[in-house]
């Protein structure tokens, strides 16, 4: 017995057990030729309820330094992404400094793949893996960080005794070392 889908077979039955004999396209995608699987549009296909997977991806992204008036000298610049749902998980290593130009102003690293989900108060933060040679305020105690809702940036600061702490700033990022590696899970829109 055989199941026939849009003129293709697309489920066999043997001995009363069902086999999947191709991949399946969801949204209008075309089934890929290559093996097994399910194959997501290009382009999600939104779904109102929000109990069913409707979006799949897998990419690169560029992360970027960023600060007022601030000159960047890049080393790597590396960026991978795995988005399912609205679920974004992102890897990094960022190898860069402040060469010029930045003062003392607020640092923003940028350039993630979906923008973070606009909620209001939902700030989101990533885990820093290995953070080098940025220059460390005496009275802090650890490197971290957050994204507000609706952006693709993230905002790093330093941890102190008090609540929060001052932003990072291009004057602490300007080592030729400077290098920091995280992942990060944050919901998008």
């Amino acid at each position: 017995m055989a199941i026939v889908l849009n003129g293709t077979t697309g489920i066999t039955g043997n001995s009363g057990t069902l086999i999947s004999a191709s991949t399946i396209g969801v949204g209008g995608a075309t089934p890929a030729a290559s093996g097994a699987g399910i194959t997501f549009p290009a382009t999600a296909s939104a779904s109102s309820d929000a109990n069913t997977l409707d979006d799949y991806e897998e990419g690169t992204w560029t992360p970027t330094l960023s600060a007022s008036g601030g000159t960047v000298t890049y080393g790597s610049q590396i960026g991978r992404y795995v988005k399912v749902g609205t679920q974004v998980t992102v890897s990094c290593y960022l190898a860069g400094y402040f060469s010029s130009g930045a003062g003392a102003n607020a640092v923003t690293i940028g350039g993630l793949p979906f923008t973070t989900k606009n909620t209001s108060n939902l700030y989101q933060a990533p885990s820093f893996g290995q953070i080098s040679t940025l220059d460390w305020p005496v009275d802090a105690k650890q490197f971290v960080a957050l994204s507000a809702p609706n952006t693709t940036t993230i905002l790093p600061y330093w941890e102190k005794d008090d609540a929060g702490g001052p932003t990072v700033k291009s004057n602490e990022w300007d080592n030729s070392g400077a290098a920091v590696i995280f992942s990060y899970t944050y919901i998008s829109e």
